[in-house]
């Protein structure tokens, strides 16, 4: 979004990203460009690459630039929007693995913790207790 909105063209801002970024994605996108730049329309390489991948976010992040071009919607603000989407999404399954997380954490405490809380808060009185019947 950042390279769209300094002036680069997609094209150019895909190149940017691939020289930026490693791993299968960087491989993916530098494939994809590489398709592109053979002569084939930017839409349909970015199709190509959502289809080998099959993944739900590079889906929506072609279905973005494919209606930005088609609408001739902006293309920075498509890119913005996207992003913000995807960075509340990861922080909505962090929040869910956090609350998880946290009701795993409570196993051991009721059941590990609770009780040897309660045997040291009981145990005196019952000592007491004890001494006194006899």
């Amino acid at each position: 979004a950042l390279a769209v909105t300094a002036g680069e063209g997609p094209i150019g801002a895909i190149d940017r990203v691939c020289r930026l970024t490693g791993g299968e994605l960087g491989q993916e996108l530098a494939r994809t460009l590489a398709v592109a730049r053979s002569g084939v329309p930017l839409v349909e390489a970015l199709q190509g690459l959502a289809d080998r991948t099959s993944l739900d976010v590079l889906a929506r992040f072609v279905a973005g630039i494919v209606v930005a071009t088609e609408r001739g919607t902006p293309l920075a603000d498509v890119l913005r929007a996207q992003a913000a989407d995807v960075r509340e999404a990861g922080k909505r399954r962090l929040l869910e693995a956090g609350g998880r997380k946290e009701i795993a954490m409570m196993v051991p405490v009721v059941f590990l913790i609770l009780p040897v809380t309660v045997l040291f808060a009981l145990y005196p009185g019952l000592v007491s207790i004890v001494r006194l019947t006899q």
